[in-house]
C-alpha cells in the first residue's frame, strides 16, 4: 500500500493516499493544450513521481521529472509498505542511482553510510521490490528474456504509453517482453514462453547469415549448396586428371640442356636450309650460263671477205685462226670453271643434306625424350597446382558443411517450435482454471460496462502466445481504452489471493479518454467496489470537468474516495507549486 508522496520542494503539495478508491481531482480552469499535464495541474506527475521512486528510469534525454533543472536537487519520497513493514524511501534527479532510506529501524536490506544518512542501490531496491510484490527471485537477475520488477511494475502504474494496448505497458515493446511479462501476470509458464524468444533470434540469426551469403557478404564462408556440389564435382575431376598426371610424370633430369639442344638443331637446321637455297638459286644461274656459253664463229668473217671478192693476206688468215683459237681457249676455260662450281655447289648440298638428316634425327630423338618425360620445375608446378585445388576442395567442402549444417538448423529450429508450441498447450491445459478465471473475469467486467461482454482470448501459436481482446465496438477511443481497464482489474483479482502482489492500481486521466460518461462512472464504481473486495488501491486521476454525473449511484460518495489535494492547471496552482 502506498500511504504519501512528498518532496523538500518546500511548494510541493504532498499527497497522501488512503484505502480503496483514491480519486485525485485537478480543478481545470484554463484549457491545456497538454496531453501530459507536466506543465498543468500535475495529475501525470503523480504517476511518473511513484514510479521513479519505485525504481523507473530516471534520464534526461527523456524528460523525467527528477531531471528537470527546477527540481534536480530536491528530494522526492514515498511511503509504502514492504514485506509488510513501513517503510520511507526518497530519491533525486542528482544522485539518480541511490535510493535513500529513511526508517533504518527497519534493516530490510544492506545500507550504505553517507554522511549520517543511508542509502541503497537502485538495481538492489528493485530486486527488493520484485521479491516483495512479484516473489521475484534473485536467480532470474542474471537470465535474459524474464520477467523484471520494472516490466511487471509497469502494468499497474501506466506510463502514457501503456496506454494503447492491455498486453502493452509501453508503446515500443519487444514480443518478448510482452508475452514472458503477461504470461507471468496469467500465472502461466513463462519459463516455456521465454524459449520462443531464444528460438526467434536464432531464427533472425540464420536468417542474416542466408541474406549475407546471397549478397556475397559471407560469400568465403558460405553460399549455395548445389551451387557448392557442382564446384566440388569439378575441381574434384580436375584434381584425379593432376593426379594422373603427377603419377605418370617422368623426371629428366637434363631436360633443360636436352631442351636447349634441340632449340640449337633447330636454329642450325633453318641456318642449313637458308644456305641450300641461296645455293640452289646460285647453281640455277650457273647452269643457265653454261648453257649459253658458246665458241666463236670466224667464218662470219671469212664470209665478209669472200663477198667482197677481196684475197685476205696470210698473215691476215693466220691472226684470224689465233685470235679464234684464243677465243675457243677462254670458252672453254670458262665451261671448265663454271662446271667445277657447280659441282662445288651441288657439293655443299649434299653435305648440308646429310648434316640436315642428322641434326633432324638428333632433334627428334631429342623431342620424343622431352615428351616422354619433364623437367623437375615441371613437375613441381603440377604439384603445385594439385595441392592448390585439393586445398579449394577442402575449402568448398568446408562452406557446403556450413551451409548444410545452417539448412539443419533451419530444420531443427522448426522441430524445436513445435515441441515448444507442444510444451506451451501442455502447460495452458494444465493451467485451464488460471485461464478460465482470467477469461471470465475479463467477461464479467467489460459485461458491466457495456451490453455485451468483451472477450480475452490466449491463443497458442508457434511464434508463442498471442492475447486477444474484444469489446463490440472497440474501434472506437473508448472502448479500446477499457479493454486496459478490464484487463488491469482482472489482474488485480487475479493477484488478490497471493501474498506477495501489488496493492495498488494507478491510472491516469488517459485511460478515460475518449470514453462515454455513462462507462466512466460505471468504471469508477467498478475500480471502487473491486479495490474494497480484494484489498487493493486503485488511484485514478481526473480533471474535475471531466467527472461524470454520478446521480445513478447514490451510494457512491465521491466525498469519500476524493484525495485531500488541491491542484489546478493555475501557474502556481499545480503538484510542484510552481511552473517548469
Amino acid at each position: 500500500m502506498l500511504y504519501k508522496l512528498y518532496s523538500d520542494l518546500p511548494s510541493f503539495k504532498t499527497v497522501e493516499f488512503h484505502e480503496g478508491l483514491n480519486l485525485i481531482l485537478a480543478d481545470k480552469t484554463e484549457k491545456s493544450t497538454q496531453g501530459q499535464t507536466r506543465n498543468g495541474a500535475g495529475k501525470s506527475s503523480i504517476v511518473e513521481l511513484i514510479n521513479s521512486l519505485l525504481g523507473g528510469r530516471v534520464e534526461k534525454s527523456k524528460g523525467s521529472l527528477l531531471k528537470q533543472e527546477e527540481l534536480e536537487n530536491y528530494n522526492f519520497g514515498l511511503e509504502l509498505d514492504l514485506h509488510n513493514d513501513l517503510i520511507t524511501i526518497e530519491r533525486n534527479g542528482a544522485q539518480q542511482s541511490r535510493i535513500w532510506v529513511r526508517n533504518i529501524e527497519n534493516k530490510l536490506f544492506d545500507l550504505t553510510e553517507l554522511n549520517g544518512k543511508y542509502y541503497t542501490h537502485l538495481n538492489d531496491w528493485k530486486a527488493e521490490l520484485g521479491k516483495s510484490m512479484f516473489g521475484l527471485s534473485s536467480d532470474f537477475l542474471s537470465l535474459k528474456h524474464t520477467p523484471t520488477f520494472r516490466s511487471l511494475c509497469a502494468f499497474f502504474a501506466r506510463s502514457s504509453g501503456g496506454f494503447n494496448f492491455p498486453d502493452k505497458s509501453t508503446t515500443q515493446q519487444y514480443t518478448w517482453s510482452k508475452q514472458v511479462n503477461v504470461s507471468f501476470l496469467l500465472k502461466l509458464d513463462w519459463m516455456v514462453v521465454r524459449e520462443f524468444e531464444g528460438l526467434r533470434q536464432r531464427e533472425d540469426l540464420i536468417k542474416a547469415l542466408n541474406k549475407a551469403s546471397n549478397e556475397g557478404a559471407l560469400g568465403d564462408i558460405m553460399g549455395s549448396a548445389s551451387d557448392l556440389r557442382t564446384d566440388i564435382h569439378l575441381k574434384q575431376t580436375r584434381i584425379d586428371k593432376l593426379k594422373s598426371s603427377v603419377l605418370e610424370f617422368k623426371v629428366l633430369p637434363e631436360y633443360e640442356e636436352k631442351e636447349s639442344r634441340a632449340t640449337e638443331i633447330s636454329k642450325q637446321l633453318a641456318s642449313l636450309s637458308a644456305g641450300d637455297t641461296i645455293d640452289k638459286e646460285w647453281l640455277s644461274q650457273l647452269e643457265h650460263a653454261i648453257e649459253s656459253e658458246k665458241e666463236p664463229d670466224s667464218s662470219k668473217v671469212m664470209r665478209l671477205f669472200a663477198e667482197a671478192e677481196t684475197d685476205i693476206p696470210e698473215i691476215i688468215k693466220r691472226r684470224f685462226d689465233e685470235v679464234d683459237a684464243f677465243h675457243k681457249s677462254v670458252v672453254v676455260n670458262r665451261k671448265e670453271h663454271l662446271n667445277q662450281e657447280i659441282e662445288s655447289l651441288n657439293d655443299k648440298i649434299r653435305k648440308r643434306y646429310k648434316q640436315k638428316s642428322n641434326l633432324d634425327y638428333e632433334r627428334s630423338e631429342i623431342l620424343s625424350l622431352l615428351q616422354s618425360h619433364g623437367a623437375l620445375d615441371q613437375y613441381m608446378k603440377l604439384q603445385g597446382l594439385l595441392s592448390k585445388d585439393e586445398s579449394i576442395v577442402e575449402l568448398l567442402k568446408r562452406k557446403l558443411e556450413a551451409t548444410e549444417n545452417l539448412d539443419d538448423k533451419k530444420s531443427d529450429l522448426k522441430i524445436e517450435r513445435q515441441t515448444t508450441l507442444r510444451k506451451m498447450r501442455i502447460d495452458h491445459a494444465e493451467r485451464t482454471e488460471q485461464i478460465k478465471d482470467a477469461v471470465v473475469t475479463f467477461s464479467d467486467i467489460s459485461g458491466q460496462l457495456y451490453e455485451d461482454s468483451g472477450r480475452f482470448t490466449i491463443e497458442q501459436t508457434d511464434n508463442g502466445p498471442s492475447f486477444e481482446f474484444d469489446i463490440p465496438g472497440k474501434k472506437s477511443t473508448g472502448k479500446s481504452k477499457m479493454q486496459i481497464f478490464c484487463f488491469d482489474m482482472m489482474l488485480m483479482k487475479l493477484w488478490s489471493g497471493e501474498k506477495q502482489r501489488p496493492e495498488f492500481l494507478i491510472h491516469d486521466s488517459l485511460i478515460f479518454d475518449g470514453v462515454d460518461e455513462r462507462q466512466i462512472a460505471k468504471a469508477l464504481v467498478i475500480g471502487a467496489e473491486m479495490a474494497k473486495k480484494y484489498n487493493f488501491q486503485y488511484i485514478v486521476t481526473m480533471n474535475t470537468d471531466d467527472l461524470p454525473n454520478m446521480n445513478e449511484y447514490p451510494n457512491f460518495k465521491i466525498e469519500e474516495y476524493r484525495v485531500d489535494l488541491d491542484i489546478n492547471d493555475k501557474p502556481n496552482g499545480g503538484l510542484f507549486g510552481l511552473r517548469f
